[in-house]
C-alpha cells in the first residue's frame, strides 16, 4: 500500500480550483481591475472559486455575471496553471488550480463592474496588449503576449502570486 505523502505545513489542506475566462477582442483582454494595499495597481482575468458540485463552465458563467456583469459563452480549455499565493491573512499559502477557458462575450457589452465584485476590483476594462506586463497572475502575461495561445501547451506548471 502506497504511503501518503505529507502536506507541508505552508500550504492550506485544500487545492482551489479556479476556472478563468480569457476573452480577447482584437488586441485586448477583457480583465478586471484592482487596487491593493501591497499589491498596488493591477489588472486580473474573470473567474474564481468553485463550489462543491459546481462544473467549471458554471463556475466561470456565474463568476463573469458577479465581476464583470457578462454572460459568457465557455469555449475550450487553453491553459491549467498551478499557483501558490500567499493570503496576507495567515501565514499559509493557498495552492490554486487556474483552469483558463477561451470564452466571448456578446459583440455589444461594454465593460462594468458586475452586482457582486472581487475584493479590491474597481473596475473592468478592455486591456491593450503593450499593458500585458500589469497582468497577474505572471502567466497570464504570457497567454496574453502569446495571441493565438491554443497553438502552446495547456499545461504551464506553478506560478507564485
Amino acid at each position: 500500500m502506497a504511503q501518503r505523502r505529507q502536506r507541508p505545513s505552508e500550504f492550506r489542506p485544500l487545492i482551489r480550483a479556479t476556472p478563468r475566462a480569457f476573452i480577447l477582442k482584437d488586441n485586448y483582454l477583457l480583465v478586471q481591475e484592482k487596487r491593493h494595499p501591497q499589491k498596488g495597481h493591477f489588472f486580473t482575468l474573470p473567474g474564481g472559486k468553485q463550489e462543491p458540485g459546481e462544473r467549471l463552465d458554471e463556475t466561470l458563467k456565474r463568476e463573469c455575471v458577479e465581476e464583470i456583469g457578462a454572460e459568457v459563452a465557455v469555449g475550450d480549455l487553453i491553459h491549467v496553471a498551478e499557483v501558490f499565493r500567499q493570503k496576507s491573512a495567515t501565514p499559509e499559502k493557498q495552492h490554486q488550480l487556474d483552469f483558463v477557458f477561451l470564452c466571448t462575450v456578446d459583440p455589444s457589452y461594454r465593460p462594468v463592474v458586475g452586482p457582486d465584485p472581487d475584493p479590491h476590483q474597481v473596475g473592468t476594462c478592455w486591456l491593450p496588449v503593450d499593458r500585458f506586463e500589469q497582468l497577474r497572475p505572471a502567466y497570464v502575461t504570457k497567454l496574453f503576449s502569446l495571441g493565438d495561445t491554443r497553438e502552446h501547451k495547456v499545461y504551464l506548471g506553478h506560478y507564485n502570486d
